[in-house]
C-alpha cells in the first residue's frame, strides 16, 4: 500500500512540474525552434511527408508526427504543440520506475521514479516543443523489453537484501520481448540527433556480453539476433537518407569541433569535455541559459556525493550484468556531448535520464551492505534524510523552474516574451484591425510566431525590423508594437516625437499610436512627376497622399515609391506605400552612382540574403514603409542614386532578379545635380 501510494505521489508530482504554467508562466514565450517545429508540422498536415525534414538544421520526423496528431486535434496553439513533450516527461518517469524495478527490485525503482520526477532536465524539456524527450522514452522502454526477454520471468520482487527473488516465474516466450526492444530501438533513431548513440550502446553492450556471459548470450541467440534485425531494418531508412543526402545534417558540422580534433590527433578539447560532463553532476552545469539555469549541476551536494561514490561501486561490480549495463549506457550516452561544443550539453546527454537516477537508488537501496551492525538505524536515518532532500529537491527545482529560468533576461530574449505577449494583449483589444510589428525577424520568423500566438484572424499584421532603420506605419491608423528591448532607429524615434505619438509601456513590450487621421510629410520642394528617363530632381518632397499616384514609381504592382529626403551629408530617407501583398521576398537596394554611372557605394535594406531562411510575406496593403539608409559615400561626391527592388532568393547563383516598375524598367534614378 505505501508502495503505491508512493509511486501515485511521485506522478502527481511530475504531472505538477511538466504541466503546471507550461504554455505562458515557464517559458515565457515561444522560441524560433518551438516555431520551426510547428512549420514542420504544418506541412504534415499539408500531406508533405518525411522520414527526415531538412528545415531548422534538420528534424527527425517521429516526434513531430505525434504533435501533429494533437495540433489536428486541439488546434494550432502552444498547448497543442508542448502537450506532446510533457506526456513522453510523465512517461520517462512511469520508465524509470519500470527499468529500475526491472533490473534491481521494486525500491530502485521507487527511488528512480522520485528523483526523475523532481530532475530538472527532465522537467525542462517536458515543457517545450522540442523532439529530443523522446529520445529516453522510447530508449527506456527497449532496455526493459531487452531485460524482459533476457530474464525470462517476471519483474522480480526484492528478496532479502535488496536483491532479486530467487522464486520467480518463468517467462514461456522471450522472443517476443526482444522483438519489442527491437522495434522500441529502432524507433530512437527518428527521435533526436542524439540518438546516434543508441546503436553504438547496444554494439558494446552485446560486445560485454559475448566476452563476459558469453554462455548465457549463446543461448538467448535468437532473441538476440532477431533484436539487432529489428533495430537494423526500422533504423535503416533514416541512415540511408542521411548518406544518400550528405548535406542535410549541416548542423553537425557547426558543433563538432572536439570530434574533429580528435580525428586529427588532439585529445584536449575531448578530455576537457570530459572533466565538464563529470562535473556536472555536482559541481557546473550546462553553461547555456537555452537549456538549463546556466551552470546549474544536477543534483544537490549530497545526492551529488551518493552518485560520484556509484561510479567506482558500480566499476567494482562491472562483471554484473546489471550494473555493467547502466555503466555503459552512462558512457556512450554522454558521447554526443563529449565531441561536441558547449559541454556539457543537458539535451546532447538527454539519453542518460532512463538511467541516471537508478545509479543513486542503487546506492540508497544497498545502504545495509554499507552499515551492517545497524540495519534498522541506518534505515530510519535514510528515510528522514531521503525526504528532507526530496523536499528540498522541491523547492529547489520549483524556484528554477517557475522564478530564476524564465526571468532571465536571454530566456525571455530567446522565447521571444515579447512577441508573445503581444499577441496576448492583441487578443484583447476589440477595436485593434491592424498593427506593426517590430522584431529581429521579420522575414523569417516573427510571421509564424504571431500566427501561432495570436488567437484571432481579423488584425492585418505587418512585421519589420528596426535595426535596419526600417520603421512601418500601419494601414488605417493601427499601433505599432515593438519589445521592450528593443529600440527603434534613433531617427525615427525622433520623427515619432514630434509627430506626437503616445507611448505606453506593457511589460515586455511597448505600444505606440499615432494621432488620429496622421499622415506625415516630408520637406516640400518641387513636386516633379516621373519623367520619360525615370529621373526624380533632387529635393522632389512630395506629400504622402493617394493623390500623388500619378508623381511616383511603382514595382511590380507592389510598392510604389513616393519620395525622399536628405538629412545631412550620407543619410537618406526613402518612402513607400505597400499597393498589394508582395508575393516573393523583397529587399530594397541604393546604389550611389557619380556622373559617368559608376557605382560608389551601395546600401541594402529589409529583408535578409540568406537562402536558408524561411520567407514569409509581411506587409499589408496601405502601409508606409519608412526607410532610413546610411550611406558609404557622402552626398557631395554622388550625382544620381539607383534604387530598387529585388528578390534575395533569386541571387543564389545568380544574377538577381529585380521586381520591374511599370516602364519595364528594373530600378529608378534619383538624379542628385541641383537644378537652376
Amino acid at each position: 500500500m505505501r508502495h503505491r501510494l508512493l509511486t501515485l505521489f511521485f506522478l502527481l508530482l511530475a504531472a505538477f512540474f511538466r504541466l503546471y504554467g507550461f504554455v505562458s508562466l515557464s517559458p515565457p514565450g515561444l522560441t524560433h525552434d518551438e516555431v520551426a517545429n510547428w512549420l514542420i508540422v504544418q506541412d504534415i498536415l499539408a500531406g508533405k511527408h518525411a522520414i527526415y525534414f531538412t528545415r531548422a538544421y534538420g528534424h527527425e520526423a517521429g516526434f513531430h508526427y505525434v504533435q501533429a496528431a494533437f495540433v489536428a486535434l486541439l488546434g494550432d496553439n502552444a498547448l497543442a504543440l508542448r502537450l506532446p513533450a510533457a506526456f513522453f516527461g510523465l512517461l520517462l518517469v512511469a520508465v524509470v520506475y519500470a527499468l529500475g524495478r526491472q533490473l534491481f527490485g521494486r525500491q530502485v525503482g521507487v527511488w528512480g521514479m522520485g528523483l526523475t520526477a523532481v530532475l530538472f532536465p527532465a522537467i525542462f524539456f517536458s515543457r517545450l516543443a522540442f523532439r529530443a524527450i523522446s529520445l529516453p522514452v522510447l530508449a527506456g522502454l527497449s532496455a526493459i523489453f531487452w531485460w524482459r526477454g533476457w530474464d525470462r520471468r517476471e519483474a522480480g520482487e526484492q528478496g532479502g537484501r535488496g536483491e532479486l527473488s530467487a522464486f520467480v516465474r518463468i517467462r514461456p516466450r522471450p522472443i517476443p520481448s526482444f522483438a519489442l526492444a527491437g522495434v522500441f530501438a529502432g524507433l530512437t533513431v527518428y527521435t533526436y540527433m542524439a540518438a546516434r548513440a543508441v546503436p553504438i550502446f547496444y554494439g558494446v553492450w552485446v560486445g560485454y556480453l559475448a566476452l563476459f556471459h558469453w554462455p548465457e548470450l549463446k543461448q538467448r541467440w535468437r532473441g538476440v539476433l532477431l533484436f539487432g534485425l529489428l533495430f537494423a531494418v526500422l533504423a535503416a531508412p533514416l541512415f540511408v537518407y542521411l548518406q544518400t543526402n550528405p548535406g542535410s545534417e549541416f548542423r553537425i558540422a557547426e558543433v563538432d569541433a572536439p570530434l574533429r580534433a580528435l580525428l586529427a590527433g588532439d585529445m584536449v578539447p575531448v578530455l576537457q569535455n570530459g572533466v565538464k560532463i563529470l562535473g556536472m553532476a555536482g559541481f557546473a552545469g550546462d553553461p547555456l541559459w537555452r537549456q538549463n539555469v546556466a551552470g546549474r549541476p544536477l543534483f544537490d551536494p549530497l545526492l551529488a556525493a551518493i552518485f560520484y561514490i556509484s561510479l567506482p561501486l558500480f566499476l567494482w561490480k562491472i562483471r554484473d550484468k546489471r550494473h555493467a549495463f547502466l555503466l555503459l549506457w552512462l558512457a556512450t550516452a554522454v558521447l554526443p556531448s563529449l565531441v561536441t561544443i558547449n559541454a556539457p550539453s543537458s539535451i546532447r546527454m538527454i539519453n542518460i535520464l532512463p538511467i541516471l537516477p537508478l545509479f543513486i537508488g542503487v546506492v540508497i537501496h544497498n545502504r545495509h551492505k554499507l552499515s551492517p551492525v545497524t540495519p534498522n538505524l541506518s534505515t530510519v536515518f535514510v528515510n528522514i534524510l531521503g525526504i528532507a532532500v526530496l523536499g528540498y529537491h522541491i523547492w529547489w527545482t520549483a524556484v528554477s523552474v517557475f522564478q530564476i529560468w524564465p526571468q532571465n533576461e536571454e530566456v525571455r530574449f530567446v522565447w521571444q516574451a515579447g512577441l508573445t505577449q503581444t499577441a496576448v494583449f492583441l487578443d484583447h483589444q476589440p477595436t485593434a484591425h491592424t498593427a506593426a510589428i517590430a522584431g529581429w525577424s521579420p522575414d523569417t520568423m516573427d510571421v509564424p510566431t504571431m500566427q501561432l500566438t495570436l488567437q484571432r484572424d481579423d488584425i492585418a499584421l505587418s512585421h519589420f525590423n528596426p535595426l535596419d532603420g526600417t520603421l512601418v506605419l500601419p494601414a488605417n491608423n493601427g499601433s505599432i508594437y515593438r519589445p521592450t528591448i528593443l529600440d527603434l532607429h534613433p531617427y525615427w524615434q525622433t520623427q515619432l516625437a514630434s509627430w506626437g505619438t503616445a507611448e505606453q509601456n506593457h511589460g515586455e513590450f511597448v505600444e505606440i499610436r499615432l494621432p488620429d487621421g496622421f499622415v506625415p510629410e516630408v520637406e516640400e520642394g518641387e513636386k516633379t512627376a516621373v519623367t520619360d528617363t525615370d529621373v526624380i530632381p533632387a529635393n522632389a518632397g512630395i506629400q504622402l497622399t493617394s493623390q500623388m499616384t500619378e508623381k511616383t514609381a511603382v514595382f511590380a504592382n507592389q510598392l510604389q515609391f513616393l519620395g525622399y529626403d536628405l538629412v545631412g551629408t550620407q543619410e537618406l530617407i526613402t518612402y513607400w506605400r505597400v499597393l498589394a501583398t508582395p508575393t516573393a521576398a523583397s529587399r530594397l537596394f541604393v546604389h550611389q552612382l557619380d556622373a559617368a554611372g559608376n557605382v560608389l557605394g551601395e546600401d541594402y535594406r529589409l529583408d535578409a540574403l540568406d537562402p536558408q531562411a524561411i520567407w514569409f510575406s509581411h506587409w499589408q496593403p496601405g502601409d508606409l514603409i519608412l526607410q532610413h539608409h546610411d550611406l558609404p559615400v557622402p552626398m557631395a561626391d554622388t550625382a544620381t542614386l539607383r534604387l530598387g527592388w529585388f528578390n534575395p532568393y533569386t541571387c543564389t547563383p545568380g544574377p538577381c532578379q529585380n521586381l520591374l516598375m511599370e516602364t519595364g524598367k528594373p530600378f529608378l534614378l534619383l538624379d542628385l545635380i541641383r537644378q537652376e
